[in-house]
């Protein structure tokens, strides 16, 4: 693998609109300790319009002197992980944060006091028209924030962090036996190398690949459930301290969702658990199995996968999908080519995964290790998805409304994988578009049904402590085995696979797992009527992403034609996929 050196420039960010150089970096974390100073001068007197307003408007000049160089530290460091002189300045910024946090932990419980009459005055005064939502969340949120003592007790809590144990032994602690392929020989086996060894043509091999990594959280998994159990019980804790009858009551209302939705996904996602399971049977009888096992999924049909594209022609390939967008949202895209937005190729200790990231005030980044194959080049689309809601976001709505949930997290990245897929189908020859199919199935098993069926778990496992019900790991593999039984039931299951939750990261991440799905579910509605050319659909969805989160996130995806808390939303996705699944089969049949 190449050093970062050897890597050209044009394929390396520009993180100098962060940060330009050392010198700067220094001055900004010197300005930022000095404001730290002012942290108290708001205190006790938030009650007074002027004093309010003051405060809100220091949080935004802490958030422009600090955030820029805790956001360089960071994606610097991901470019090389072996760097210390980005590992110290990150440790840095963390601490200076975790002051901040503290020394500001006040202004929470001091608006809580506030009564509904004095937060209507503040609605009423032109001078808060930007803060117009937060302050009407504040209104019914406020009876759940803790007492001035009790947050800034909590806000110092950052290492009762039991993600970060999982993840540390995960990444690095955690070692499984080799996998070993069909004619004995041996495969060293790896958190990285796992997904590239499922995908191989050798039975045994993916056998022994499923069976070794799972075994290998298995015989670790009185820690691993212990430390699990932790994060539950510490999800209870809080979420009973600050007076919700559950934590799910509390994401749901944290991010302004009525929990319906929540409700409504998972009776859907069940009600065509059957379709997701045709395309199981269909899958195996063109690889010519009578049955799928778990291990089988990510097996191809096809090699179109293995197509080489470089950067330039992937580049090209996502333009050319994200063109019924319009020539706007393209110019953006060729924006950051051409100013190095985007890091591109892999180099030794640079962070394996990809992401995007955007501060309000500055253009958004995105982090690959592109392969040139057609999974890099849907990657691609994706974070650019990211990155094209958070700009949008930011150029039109101000600093206190540009960010969007996570609610809404998922939903641009994946209407670009679908505007990508759809354009292949229509585009590649007859032969290719087979593997097409194959993978956009694929995805909707793993984004949607695999996605809420990882939810139930979390909220069996949630809702038992809630309940005061023991758990321990017989209880928590074995339902989670019966859970895999109950959306695959196609599919020949190793025993292995009840460790298969002990392995998941987003389990320490409180009921994130489902926006997974409901992103997809949206993102079949925004794509669908897009292509059909249905008038306004591309108008309404550059609205979506231009909405950041000025009110609630339902409102905002209702206003451009995709209403979650309507069952019709649901089954208009859910028809769209069993169409494309008889356009699938349809493409087989004249293969023949």
């Amino acid at each position: 693998m190449k050093s970062r050196s050897q890597i050209e420039e044009k394929y390396k960010w520009d993180l100098s609109f962060l940060c330009a150089n050392d010198d700067e970096f220094e001055k900004s974390y010197a300005k930022s300790e000095k404001l730290m100073q002012k942290c108290g001068d708001f205190k006790g007197k938030l009650k007074d319009k002027k004093q309010l307003y003051d405060c809100l408007k220091f949080e935004e000049e802490f958030a422009k002197t600090f955030y820029p160089i805790a956001y360089y530290a960071s994606h610097a460091k991901d470019v090389d992980l072996s760097s210390s002189k980005y590992s110290e300045k990150i440790e840095r910024c963390d601490n200076l944060g975790t002051k901040y946090a503290v020394a500001m932990s006040y202004v929470e419980p001091e608006m809580a006091k506030f009564s509904d009459k004095y937060i209507d005055e503040l609605l009423a005064d032109p001078l808060f028209k930007d803060y117009d939502y937060s302050l009407r969340l504040l209104k019914r949120q406020k009876k759940h924030m803790l007492s001035d003592e009790a947050s800034r007790i909590i806000s110092g809590m950052n290492f009762l962090d039991f993600g970060e144990s999982f993840s540390l032994f995960s990444d690095s602690g955690l070692k499984f036996k080799d996998a070993v392929d069909s004619r004995g020989k041996k495969h060293e086996l790896t958190s990285q190398t796992a997904s590239l060894l499922l995908m191989k043509r050798d039975e045994p091999l993916r056998r022994s690949t499923s069976k070794n990594l799972h075994e290998g959280y298995g015989q670790y998994i009185d820690f691993l459930t212990q430390n699990y159990l932790n994060e539950v019980k510490g999800e209870v804790y809080f979420s009973r301290l600050e007076k919700y009858d559950s934590v799910l009551q509390k994401y749901m209302d944290g991010e302004d969702v009525d929990i319906k939705v929540y409700n409504m996904l998972l009776k859907k996602v069940e009600e065509n658990i059957p379709l997701i399971n045709e395309y199981f049977t269909l899958k195996a009888k063109v690889l010519g199995m009578k049955k799928l096992h778990n291990y089988d999924l990510h097996l191809p049909i096809s090699k179109v996968g293995e197509k080489k594209y470089s950067y330039e022609e992937g580049f090209k390939l996502v333009k050319e999908a994200l063109m019924p967008l319009g020539k706007d949202y393209v110019a953006v895209l060729d924006e950051a080519k051409e100013k190095r937005w985007i890091d591109v190729m892999p180099s030794r200790n640079k962070y394996s995964g990809a992401y995007s990231s955007c501060l309000y005030g500055y253009p958004p980044i995105v982090l690959m290790n592109y392969m040139g194959n057609l999974d890099s080049v849907s990657t691609l689309a994706h974070e650019l998805g990211h990155s094209l809601q958070s700009y949008l976001s930011n150029k039109n709505q101000p600093r206190t409304k540009a960010s969007y949930p996570i609610f809404l997290a998922e939903i641009a990245s994946t209407t670009n994988e679908l505007l990508l897929m759809q354009h292949l189908l229509h585009t590649l020859p007859k032969k290719d578009r087979v593997g097409i199919y194959d993978d956009l199935f694929d995805r909707v098993h793993s984004t949607i049904f695999r996605q809420v069926m990882f939810s139930e778990f979390e909220k069996y496992a949630l809702t038992s402590v809630e309940q005061d019900k023991p758990l321990d790991k017989d209880k928590l593999c074995s339902h989670y085995f019966s859970l895999c039984k109950k959306f695959m039931p196609k599919l020949s299951l190793i025993s292995e696979l009840k460790y298969e939750w002990a392995r998941i990261p987003h389990f320490f991440m409180g009921f994130y797992v489902y926006k997974y799905a409901i992103g997809m579910i949206s993102a079949f509605n925004f794509s669908s009527r897009i292509l059909a050319g249905e008038e306004g659909a591309a108008r309404k969805y550059l609205g979506f992403l231009s909405a950041g989160g000025h009110k609630a996130p339902n409102e905002i995806l209702k206003e451009a034609g995709c209403d979650l808390e309507d069952e019709k939303t649901y089954d208009r996705a859910f028809e769209l996929i069993r169409q494309m699944l008889q356009e699938f089969k349809s493409l087989l049949k004249s293969k023949k």
